[in-house]
């Protein structure tokens, strides 16, 4: 698998007159952030080396080294940060992180291609499942769930879709 880059945090806003900056974790403990040893830009360039000070839910209060006044951290207002795929925690047998997912195929149970997996987003309801179907190029949006989504085999590069709506999908 490639080294890439990984959003897992944006910075939303300065916070008080020392540097502090507000930042948004994507990651299921927000205080993970903080277990990187550095954070990256988009493509790389610049390293960011952070000391977590609090946490309210999803938002994360820390200082980033060689941000030493509110001015400098303002300018960071909308920064997101990334790691690399390789610096995650090794998962155990049978789990995956969410972005592995992406670029999987998806077939249906009796191996006919059925598309590919563009993203997974939660709005808050749960966990959805963007699939670009391989028929007609249209995006598709399914509940990722057990029942629609049985088997998930990383290895292979595929994935086992039961869609709600069967009968209207293989006509």
């Amino acid at each position: 698998m490639q080294n890439r880059l990984i959003c897992i945090a944006k910075i939303t806003s300065a916070h008080g007159i020392k540097g502090a900056v507000k930042i948004r974790s994507y990651t299921e403990d927000p205080l993970s952030i903080g277990d990187y040893p550095v954070l990256y830009n988009k493509d790389a360039s610049v390293e960011y080396e952070l000391q977590i000070q609090s946490n309210n839910k999803e938002t994360v209060i820390a200082f980033i080294d060689g941000v030493n006044d509110r001015n400098e951290a303002e300018a960071l207002k909308g920064r997101d940060l990334y790691v690399y795929r390789d610096d995650f925690e090794e998962v155990g047998e049978n789990e995956f992180y969410y972005e592995d997912l992406v670029g999987l195929r998806v077939k249906l149970q009796n191996g006919t291609e059925y598309g590919e997996i563009l993203s997974i987003q939660n709005y808050g309801a749960g966990d959805i499942v963007e699939i670009r179907l391989k028929k007609n190029k249209k995006k598709e949006l399914f509940s990722f769930t057990k029942d629609i989504f049985p088997n998930i085999n990383i290895k292979s590069g595929s994935v086992i879709i039961v869609p709600p709506d069967i009968e209207n999908i293989e006509k």
